[in-house]
């Protein structure tokens, strides 16, 4: 089988942050260098937590470190988090609570080069956590208040985070801040970004993604590559607005493009990309690194079905993307904005797009997909890992059809499925992976974050 191969410089093992993200890597490729549970029949084992688990990070110790945000009220935006440490086999460990925080503050966090969990709680304090050599006890290890950095908008909140080349932490608020974190100082110098004019508000409702030569942040309305100045401050390398449509789009939490940016390229950041809003038909939308110069774009899905809230999968020439039009998310963020249309069914679709010397070009493309995971690649067997949630009775994606795929990354063909366990609960929220990420380890188990729990995926 041909396999896309993971740059060294993305690899959260061997590259240089040392860090495990929730899309991977600092560059959010959405890669992994580990091969998976494969082509053939799996064991799953479904293990119940007690909230929803957005972020399942694997360290070097080969522990797993799974972030819950256990609802605290109808609200999605009062969350409880809590981390839970798991060995390789599932076997819980130790958990520790946190301050309840908003939604996208208690979803994105990274594992740095001493296995410690760092996000950002409920309190806009970056924290990292610390584990133990056994993995029975956690504690906080550090502490640094980033309230002066949100005052520059009343009312703000961290909602991502990502480590730099450089060792420095950038952090992204809500209304537009962006923050370089000076760890030795406990200082952070921040600025505002506005593309246009000054009184217009962009939010940000994804993470930051880092690559050697700066961070990329995608707002409401442009994409930005930013750099550290000599004082520590956040500098606008280049900016480029994008078609953010006329509303949020069912499928989707925000008003704008749903995903954190994504670097790669053949040398692992020659570009960056991001997915637009455009309303008939969404955008991917490639730029090269260096200079903002744009690369190529391509229309994604079915006209009037398409829009994504998923980081594509980006490796060498290569990206992959997969449609979220119309899932069934129970509660949206504060601020998510009205929905045009109001609802509408969960429409599929899967594709791949190579960067060619004429422009991109569609590799394949998949109309029968309902990815209901953010899909994971793993170059060492060259398959796409998603979950799917198909539609049940009259055409309903109730989860009643929900499964664990493996798509061959060549040619798009689906090589394994089956039915995930305690599927039929999906109604109750047992199971339902609503669009989380999975993560595989070096055992080559696929860890898939649930609303519940976790899903460990073995071979059999």
């Amino acid at each position: 089988m041909t396999t896309l191969h993971y740059n060294a410089e993305v690899n959260p093992h061997l590259g240089a942050p040392g860090v495990t993200t929730m899309h991977g890597d600092a560059q959010a490729s959405d890669c992994t260098p580990y091969a998976g549970p494969g082509a053939n029949r799996w064991n799953i084992k479904n293990t119940y937590l007690g909230g929803a688990c957005p972020t399942v990070l694997v360290g070097s110790d080969h522990f797993v470190q799974v972030l819950c945000t256990q609802i605290f009220s109808d609200k999605l935006q009062m969350l409880v988090p809590k981390i839970v440490i798991l060995d390789p086999a599932g076997n819980e460990l130790a958990k520790l609570d946190l301050p309840k925080g908003a939604l996208l503050g208690g979803v994105y966090a990274y594992l740095d080069a001493q296995n410690r969990m760092v996000l950002v709680d409920g309190s806009n304090t970056l924290i990292r956590i610390a584990h133990s050599a056994d993995g029975r006890r956690l504690w906080v290890d550090s502490r640094i208040d980033l309230s002066g950095m949100l005052s520059i908008v009343k009312g703000d909140q961290v909602v991502g985070l990502v480590p730099d080349w450089q060792g420095r932490v950038w952090v992204a608020s809500k209304n537009g801040a962006i923050g370089v974190v000076d760890a030795e100082r406990g200082v952070v110098r921040a600025t505002l970004l506005r593309s246009g004019s000054a009184s217009a508000t962009e939010r940000i409702d994804n993470s930051i993604s880092a690559c050697p030569s700066g961070v990329s942040v995608v707002t409401s309305h442009a994409i930005y590559m930013l750099t550290a100045g000599k004082n520590g401050a956040p500098l606008v390398s280049w900016s480029r607005t994008y078609d953010r449509g006329s509303a949020r789009k069912p499928g989707k939490l925000a008003w704008g493009s749903g995903a954190s940016p994504t670097f790669f390229g053949p040398n692992g950041s020659d570009y960056v990309m991001l997915t637009d809003n455009a309303d008939v038909q969404e955008n991917v939308i490639i730029y090269r690194t260096a200079d903002g110069k744009e690369v190529g774009r391509a229309g994604l899905f079915a006209h009037g079905a398409s829009g994504t809230e998923n980081s594509m999968i980006g490796i060498g020439n290569t990206v992959v993307g997969a449609n979220t039009f119309g899932y069934p998310y129970p509660k949206y963020p504060d601020g998510a904005g009205r929905s045009v249309p109001a609802s509408a069914l969960f429409a599929p679709g899967m594709e791949r797009w190579d960067i060619t010397a004429q422009g991109l070009r569609q590799v394949w493309n998949r109309r029968d997909v309902y990815s209901a995971a953010v899909p994971r690649y793993s170059t060492a067997d060259g398959i796409i890992y998603t979950c799917e949630r198909r539609r049940g009775p009259a055409g309903l994606a109730d989860g009643a059809y929900a499964h664990a795929v493996a798509i061959d990354m060549k040619t798009g063909r689906t090589l394994h499925e089956q039915r995930l366990p305690n599927h039929v609960s999906i109604v109750l929220g047992g199971g339902d992976t609503l669009q989380m990420v999975g993560t595989i380890d070096a055992y080559g188990t696929w860890w898939q974050g649930t609303v519940t729990g976790v899903y460990r995926i073995s071979k059999a």
